[in-house]
């Protein structure tokens, strides 16, 4: 009995989020309910680029295989952003600066803002909005039911990087983003103005992840940054004497990156200390990790490989090779693990073994990450076409 109210509970808060609102009424949910399982409705979201605010790249999604081309929308090249999604609509911007709201179930525009530069780095749906960085220097927060621009934020450089949410006490949120003038930013959530900033030495590039109370961000000047969320102190950091421009990704008190010196680094988050370094070839690693809770961790780097690696010591269990560099950063599904290459194809392979369970060709350079949601899975290309597939009947 007490289960299914939480349940229900649970749906009316959901489902007035989708309904804009709505005054629903207990009969109302027990109604819609059977409809839409629980864990199918988690599954449909996607609300920050990576999955969690732990930049795990781990989705509840689960397709199967083959996919089919359910839409394609011709945005503008190229589209390097990852789209997010709250179930009902994707949200992506592109390379000429407009942010589009996406219907999931066509492709069909619901609204457009328009930037005034392109737009890079993928948005975070935070509450009632949604909010992402443009290459003219601002973060801009958007009512994602209307596209209405509720507050701008101007930093000095370009901001690449996709934002990231940490809900303070009483709930507010407190919105982590990183420019290209040296800085990471934490805003007000509401109403966008600075609450602190940590600065480095050269770009962040990547996102910053929340994980065990803390925050952590890699830096092009070649340090991993550990930093107190409350007030933005440093309380520590690593070097690898590398520029790292992928987000880093968290799991077990270990965190996870690539970085320019052709090496996967874990770091073990209360030491300070690195845990295990993977090498394979020499080349970079641009692309961010995943990490399972199974502890695996697959990595994409620049030599056209996909490495699937063991988070306990770094040791390698596959690699796939794909015909291109593979700055797209992989996400994992159900039992698959899903990325684009520059040889223009989409792939999907199996988690445990890497081998190829489907792919799509795209016809162009695919750096996006996919974004696994509202019954679909959603990647954007080089020469601009965002594609929605769905599995197979």
């Amino acid at each position: 009995m007490a289960a299914n109210g939480r349940a229900e509970r649970l749906a009316l808060v959901m489902v007035r989020g989708m309904l804009g609102g709505m005054k629903l009424t207990a009969l109302f949910v027990r109604a819609v309910l059977p409809l839409i399982p629980l864990s199918v409705r988690a599954a449909d979201e996607w609300r920050v680029w990576r999955g969690d605010s732990a930049m795990t790249g781990v989705s509840a999604a689960t397709f199967k295989f083959p996919l089919k081309l359910a839409w394609k929308f011709a945005a503008a090249r190229p589209v390097k952003a990852t789209a997010v999604s709250d179930g009902s609509f994707y949200y992506i911007g592109d390379g000429k600066g407009v942010f589009r709201s996406l219907k999931a179930v066509d492709g069909t525009v619901a609204w457009e803002f328009a930037a005034k530069d392109a737009i890079e780095g993928s948005a975070l749906l935070a509450g009632d909005l949604v909010i992402f960085g443009s290459l003219d220097g601002s973060v801009y927060a958007l009512e994602a039911a209307t596209g209405k621009e509720r507050w701008r934020f101007a930093t000095e450089g370009e901001v690449r990087s996709g934002p990231n949410v940490w809900m303070r006490e009483g709930g507010k949120p407190l919105v982590i983003v990183g420019s290209y003038d040296n800085k990471l930013y934490a805003l007000d959530g509401a109403t966008g103005a600075k609450v602190w900033t940590v600065e480095t030495g050269n770009y962040v590039n990547g996102s910053a992840s929340l994980t065990d109370g803390q925050l952590m961000f890699g830096g092009c000047d070649g340090y991993l940054y550990f930093v107190k969320l409350e007030d933005g102190s440093e309380t520590g950091k690593t070097e690898v004497n590398n520029p790292i421009s992928s987000t880093v990704a968290a799991r077990n008190g270990v965190a996870v990156f690539g970085h320019y010196g052709n090496e996967v680094v874990a770091v073990d988050a209360r030491t300070r200390m690195p845990k295990w370094t993977y090498k394979d070839r020499e080349f970079p690693f641009f692309s961010s990790p995943a990490i399972t809770a199974e502890g695996m961790v697959y990595a994409g780097d620049r030599g056209k490989r996909l490495h699937c690696l063991s988070l306990a010591d770094g040791e390698e269990k596959w690699a796939f090779r794909a015909k291109g560099r593979v700055d797209s950063s992989p996400v994992v599904a159900g039992g698959a693990v899903l990325f684009g290459s520059d040889d223009g194809f989409i792939y999907a392979v199996g988690a445990k073994d890497g081998e190829e369970l489907w792919k799509y060709e795209a016809g162009q350079p695919v750096q996006t990450s996919a974004c696994p949601a509202a019954g679909g899975l959603v990647m954007g290309a080089d020469d601009g076409v965002i594609y929605c597939f769905r599995g197979a009947e």
